[in-house]
């Protein structure tokens, strides 16, 4: 007889407990892995939010020092040009600086200007850099302002124009006669016509002598310059000078203050790049140098004669293209002498100015502003 106790009925295997605890913890050290990635990913998006936002803060704290910089700048022009009609900002100082790339040739000029560090972001450096072009806008800055904090990489930049005092306005209307006189105007036996000049003074003095320098009220200067100062074009010719531009050089040199008594020997200006030169009341202190014969210039030609007329007397005008200003009468005109009236729709003392504007105040050039720059 069987017994019940040796009747086994059949059942499914059953799963050892060592593997099911091995399961139990993989599935346990996944979830782990899971939440601690989770976890990590949350804590990493929370650190570039706030990476961001500093970097986003540093970078507005840098854009306000260039921004504040640039307004320092500004004021700082205002400020030399209201002292000194040449600023030493324009000097050879230690304000002058090399060009960047973009502006690389003689016909630019640049200088640093260094602001004072500011009470609200003392953590900035800035700089400006001042640049304008010496041949055809000198009175017209671009001011490119730069600044950087201390800790960390922010930096911004900030550019705008400026309109300054170097150079005033001419007058509207340009005289296209030949020769512009304070006085009366004769040839030498012999001597090239000139075509009737413009009179400047209302009164034509029967006398050789004009009257005297004391009495001198240049306008025969005012006529063909307007506003523009003996001062503004010595140190337009000087600056031109000293940045190696001359008659040969690309672009040639345009302007020329002539302090010698020597007679001038060369040849200046083309009819797209005419010149002006003066013949300063120091050249002229006995008598001004004549231009030489054979020598011709396309432009304007000024002798500072301060009202009399024996500083211009036997003068030469070698060959002149454009128009002759004396501050004088013209007595007895060298033979050989040549001066032609020739429209200069280049002149380059007739500076592009808006209608307007006051020549004697640093402006912003309205939408000049922008962010970056060179």
């Amino acid at each position: 007889m069987i017994q019940q106790s040796q009747l086994r009925t059949p059942s499914s295997p059953s799963m050892p407990k060592d593997q099911g605890g091995a399961i139990s913890l993989l599935v346990a050290i996944s979830l782990g892995l899971l939440a601690s990635l989770a976890s990590f990913y949350s804590a990493r998006s929370v650190l570039m939010d706030r990476l961001a936002s500093h970097n986003q803060s540093q970078a507005a704290q840098a854009r306000l020092a260039a921004e504040a910089a640039l307004a320092w700048a500004r004021a700082e022009l205002q400020r030399q040009y209201a002292t000194h009609p040449t600023p030493p900002v324009w000097g050879a100082g230690p304000t002058r600086s090399p060009c960047p790339a973009a502006y690389n040739g003689p016909r630019w000029q640049c200088a640093t200007l260094q602001p004072p560090a500011h009470p609200s972001l003392p953590d900035a450096q800035a700089q400006v850099l001042a640049v304008r072009d010496l041949i055809s806008s000198p009175h017209v800055v671009q001011l490119l302002a730069s600044a950087k904090l201390n800790e960390g990489t922010s930096q911004a930049r900030v550019q705008a124009q400026i309109f300054i005092p170097a150079v005033a306005p001419a007058p509207p209307q340009p005289i296209t006669a030949a020769v512009v006189l304070q006085g009366c105007a004769s040839a030498a036996k012999g001597a090239t016509q000139v075509a009737t000049p413009h009179m400047a003074a209302s009164v034509c003095p029967s006398s050789s002598t004009s009257n005297s320098s004391t009495a001198c009220t240049a306008s025969a200067w005012v006529s063909v310059l307007g506003d523009i100062t003996p001062e503004q074009i010595s140190a337009w010719s000087e600056a031109q000078a000293s940045h190696g531009l001359h008659a040969l050089s690309q672009p040639a040199r345009s302007v020329y203050w002539v302090d010698s008594s020597t007679t001038w020997s060369q040849s200046l200006g083309t009819p797209e790049a005419p010149v002006l030169l003066v013949f300063s009341g120091q050249a002229c202190a006995q008598r001004c140098p004549s231009l030489a014969p054979g020598v011709r210039v396309v432009g304007t030609v000024v002798l500072q004669t301060q009202c009399q007329d024996d500083k211009a007397r036997a003068w030469h005008a070698g060959h002149i293209q454009g128009q002759l200003v004396v501050e004088s009468g013209l007595p007895e005109l060298q033979s050989g002498s040549r001066i032609e009236a020739r429209e200069l729709t280049a002149s380059p003392h007739r500076l592009p100015w808006p209608p307007g504007i006051d020549a004697r105040q640093v402006q912003r050039v309205p939408g000049s502003w922008r962010e970056g720059g060179t």
